[in-house]
Order: C-alpha cells, then sequence, then structure tokens
C-alpha cells in the first residue's frame, strides 16, 4: 500500500491542503446565471493558459495525494487501453461530456438527467482504476468517501498519459 510518488508526477501534498468532506452537487439558481458573461468567450495570453495548466494539475495533484499505486500508462496491455478507452466512449455515447460547466440545477429535469450521466461516467473510472491497482483493497479504501471531482481528475491524469482526448474519441 504505498503512496503515489512524485516520479509519477504526483507531487505529495500535506493531508491538510486537502479535503475529505464529500461536497454536495453544485446548484445554481436561474436568476444567478449570467447569461451575456456566458456568450463572450474571452481570450487566454499563452502564459496564462500555461498556468491555468499548472493550477490544474496541482490541483489534481492534491485530490489524489495518498492515492495507493496503479499501473501507470507505459506499462497498460491491450485491455487496459480498451477498457479506458471504452469508458471515456461510453461517456461520449450518453452525453457526459455534452455540458461546458458542472454546475447543475437538481430542480430541472434536464440537469438531474446530466448528472446522473456524469455520476455514472465517475462510477466507472473509479471501477476501472480498481481494476489496475497494485493492491484493489487499497484503492477501495482509499476511494472511501471521494466525489466526482477527484475521480475526474484522475481520469485526466490517465487520458493525459495515455495521448487520449474527448475529441480524439468522438
Amino acid at each position: 500500500m504505498a503512496a503515489a510518488t512524485p516520479a509519477k508526477n504526483t507531487p505529495a501534498r500535506p493531508a491538510s491542503a486537502r479535503s475529505t468532506k464529500a461536497k454536495p452537487a453544485p446548484v445554481v439558481e436561474p436568476a444567478e446565471v449570467d447569461t451575456k458573461a456566458a456568450e463572450e468567450p474571452t481570450a487566454q495570453t499563452p502564459s496564462e493558459a500555461v498556468e491555468d495548466r499548472l493550477d490544474q494539475a496541482e490541483l489534481r495533484a492534491e485530490l489524489l495525494d495518498g492515492m495507493p499505486d496503479l499501473r501507470p500508462a507505459h506499462r497498460f496491455r491491450i485491455r487496459h487501453r480498451n477498457n479506458f478507452h471504452n469508458l471515456t466512449l461510453e461517456a461520449v455515447k450518453t452525453g457526459a461530456f455534452d455540458r461546458e460547466n458542472l454546475d447543475y440545477d437538481l430542480t430541472n429535469a434536464a440537469d438531474i438527467e446530466d448528472f446522473q450521466k456524469l455520476q455514472e461516467f465517475v462510477v466507472s473510472i473509479d471501477e476501472w482504476a480498481e481494476s489496475i491497482a497494485d493492491d484493489p483493497e487499497a484503492y477501495s479504501d482509499w476511494s472511501e468517501g471521494k466525489d466526482e471531482e477527484t475521480f475526474m481528475a484522475l481520469y485526466v491524469e490517465y487520458r493525459n498519459a495515455l495521448g487520449e482526448s474527448r475529441g480524439s474519441a468522438s
């Protein structure tokens, strides 16, 4: 039950820097949505884009801190790679990737349906990760109480390592 090491691009973070408390699904009231701001895309400078990527990588490392070792992507057999690719394809097929944001109004039937699709995708990530864990029991213990954001971080780490993208699955 070894913890993730910096060699796997997951820098160690102190336990006090992360929250283990499960977060409820965010609910956005229709009156709070600024549709004008959503219509106007903001262009990032290259340095801002790099900074955002670094911030995202740091957040993923924080979310995945303490995760037991999983098989690294460069050691995948065809079954591991196909299973990962298939969970991505299933998410595309069901529409789990159709939303640009993850704000859900759980009083709206369409948002509820979208959130359920995301939840199913997250479950498939968790099950897939357990299948590649060096110690499945340790992984299971670690994953208890984690939220959607944690499993999406895990997905992004492996998607990046495998060179997959949402666009390549469609």
